[in-house]
């Protein structure tokens, strides 16, 4: 999970959640925090391994802290809203969203597929939509428990035409406060143990460990191939999404 986190720039906590719950048998609010826990490790080694690369730039650095704030918003609305919003309905949008954007990504390698968008953003509108997409993926982030990287990462390429490491290194860095608020309040809240936290040390260690390899890897490896491998992990977090209880 952190391999790919560095590589590709996803937080993996959608992943992680069924091997805490299902295969380490821990309490489902034990899991979370401790999935915040790993994701907020994980994500902050990524980004600063490929901030140190210099996968990044000062137009990414921008965008990310208006990204940030309107994430940090729209995650506490959607704390709010949850059980307020439909889920079901949410999930099925959601997941047409991901299975279009995760096919046109991983074929683009393959097969020439047209533009989604054809338009220029001035400085003002472009502030404005970071802040727009911020906060809407925010809301979704905090009603369905997500870093959102996997909403976050299309919409960086097609929407501000950054290319595939940039976008990954973008929401890494928008993803840091988003985890970071979600943790500090699970944690506030006394929803870890001793056992968790023995089990999120260790699978901590080997989330950082990873994602210092992919990050490494990150600047190297063919952006075809990252295209690939980002449509098959859009594609496989449409199906966790959808069967999560």
């Amino acid at each position: 999970m952190g391999a790919a986190a560095g590589l590709i720039g996803v937080g993996g906590g959608e992943f992680r959640i069924p091997i805490l719950l299902y295969v380490l048998g821990l309490p489902v609010i034990a899991a979370v925090a401790v999935n915040l826990l790993v994701g907020l490790l994980t994500v902050v080694v990524s980004f600063l391994r490929r901030l140190h690369l210099g996968l990044f730039n000062e137009h990414a650095v921008n965008v990310a802290l208006v990204m940030s704030l309107g994430s940090i918003v729209g995650a506490y609305l959607g704390a709010l809203l949850t059980g307020k919003i439909p889920e079901k309905p949410l999930k099925k949008v959601l997941a047409i969203f991901l299975v279009i954007i995760g096919l046109k990504i991983g074929l683009e390698p393959f097969i020439h597929t047209p533009p989604l968008f054809h338009f220029t953003l001035g400085p003002l509108e472009e502030v404005a939509l970071a802040a727009l997409v911020g906060m809407v993926i925010g809301v979704v982030s905090g009603t369905l428990g997500v870093a959102g990287g996997e909403f976050r990462i299309p919409v960086l390429i097609y929407l501000f035409s950054f290319d595939i490491i940039i976008a990954g290194t973008t929401s890494l860095l928008v993803s840091i406060p988003t985890v970071a608020m979600g943790f500090i309040k699970h944690h506030q809240m006394g929803h870890t143990n001793r056992s968790a936290t023995i089990i999120a040390i260790i699978m901590g260690a080997g989330s950082v460990l990873g994602a210092l390899i992919g990050a490494s890897y990150a600047g190297v490896i063919d952006k075809d191939i990252l295209k690939v491998l980002l449509g098959v992990i859009l594609i496989s977090a449409t199906v966790r999404m959808i069967t999560k209880p």
